[in-house]
């Protein structure tokens, strides 16, 4: 059976890449400099993950209007329009097929001059696929960094869930896909690089990371101290590893070092780890608050953000967390070194190790001078993820000729 599925998959994605082949043969329509009208579509989980990635899209003297196409979103801003599929087609075919659907409708209606799509599987390949048979130009979003291409096996991608290991053939053909895409949007130094060893023209790649709004996301100006010694936020799923966080609690317990948490998230593995934090005795070290809209009031309860995920690209809540004011203890993996500087503003661990991330937390907890001079590094180091800096970066990128 498993050979079926990696058949079928293979088949599936050589098939997207012949058809974008095939319809990048027709020619292009003329290329704008201003006034261009983009239709997106993607999974968005929170508020601020539009602002980090679209606000700075939308405001920009190039785009006259962008159009997402994307499942109930409540979000209001002057040039951004939210397309949604109905809800008897979602209900009868599925929250994704629906979407897709909408989204194709969307793009035939509006006949944008850019398409574009977050994760390359599949809302980036139908974008590069939709943009050549409309002969405009198309924007992939990695914003899942190298783990979008399935060059580590495992994913969350429901299509190719059933992979227990690396398929090179897969890797190679999505890589071939995003090299067909006008513009290629990373958020780090990593995936860029991964694209350009891997056959994408280096001139097509760009790293904008998005933006962090600094009037949401500021040090708190409460002297005194903080409920909580760590905060996590993320998406409760198998990649973010939580798990590890209430193991490093645990361990830290056992050691006589007291120390608690607050996650805020939800997903798929909210129940399952309350109850692993009861079995591991460590319920009253940790609280589940679900997803939360205000997230800045939260962190502002604690001292030092971290992140325990298998793969990142560069995160968008760890860079929230530092222009907070709080430094941060995170995995060496993805792009997150992009940011984070072990030493200055917080620490990078290798391998996952909870010994080292136990050993970080204590050290900074244990010495308030540091965690002090690290808090005022983790505000420094977030100043390039302002808003009118990320704009000038999409406004370089409508700049471009194709290539």
């Amino acid at each position: 059976m498993y050979r079926v599925k990696i058949f079928l998959g293979r088949t599936v994605i050589f098939s997207l890449y012949f058809l974008i082949r095939l319809f990048s043969l027709l020619p292009k329509k003329k290329k704008k400099k201003s006034g261009n009208i983009i239709v997106l579509t993607g999974t968005f989980y929170s508020k601020n993950w539009i602002d980090a990635h679209l606000r700075p899209l939308v405001t920009c003297k190039s785009v006259k209007h962008v159009y997402i196409v994307c499942n109930e979103l409540d979000y209001d801003l002057q040039g951004l329009s939210v397309v949604a599929p109905s809800k008897i087609s979602t209900k009868l075919i599925g929250s994704t097929l629906a979407r897709l659907i909408a989204f194709a409708v969307c793009v035939v209606k509006k006949n944008p001059d850019y398409i574009g799509g977050f994760h390359i599987l599949f809302n980036g390949t139908l974008s590069i696929l939709f943009a050549n048979i409309l002969r405009c130009r198309s924007i992939y979003f990695s914003v899942g960094g190298i783990t979008e291409t399935l060059v580590v096996g495992k994913t969350e991608n429901n299509f190719f869930k059933f992979l227990n290991g690396k398929d090179d053939f897969l890797t190679a053909y999505i890589c071939k896909i995003a090299a067909n895409a006008t513009q290629i949007i990373t958020m780090g130094n990593g995936a860029k690089l991964f694209f350009v060893e891997n056959g994408v023209n280096n001139h097509i790649v760009h790293v904008i990371s998005g933006a962090i709004n600094k009037n949401i996301f500021y040090p708190s100006v409460q002297a005194g101290d903080k409920k909580y010694d760590l905060v996590l936020t993320a998406r409760l799923s198998k990649v973010k590893q939580v798990e590890l966080l209430l193991k490093i609690l645990a361990y830290l317990q056992q050691q006589n070092f007291l120390c608690n948490a607050l996650i805020i998230g939800d997903g798929p593995l909210l129940e399952s780890l309350k109850k692993q934090a009861e079995e591991l005795t460590i319920s009253e070290q940790v609280d589940f608050v679900g997803h939360q809209n205000d997230i800045v009031s939260w962190l502002h309860q604690a001292k030092i953000y971290i992140l325990t995920s298998r793969s990142e690209g560069l995160s968008l809540s760890m860079l929230e967390g530092l222009k907070s004011g709080l430094p941060a203890i995170v995995p060496n993996v993805g792009d997150l070194s992009d940011v984070l500087i072990h030493g200055y503003n917080g620490a990078l661990i290798e391998n996952h190790s909870i010994d080292d991330f136990a050993h970080q937390i204590t050290s900074l907890l244990s010495n308030p001078q540091k965690l002090d001079e690290y808090s005022q590094n983790a505000i420094a180091s977030t100043h390039r993820f302002d808003l009118e800096c990320v704009r000038r970066q999409w406004e370089a990128v409508f700049m471009v000729e194709d290539r």
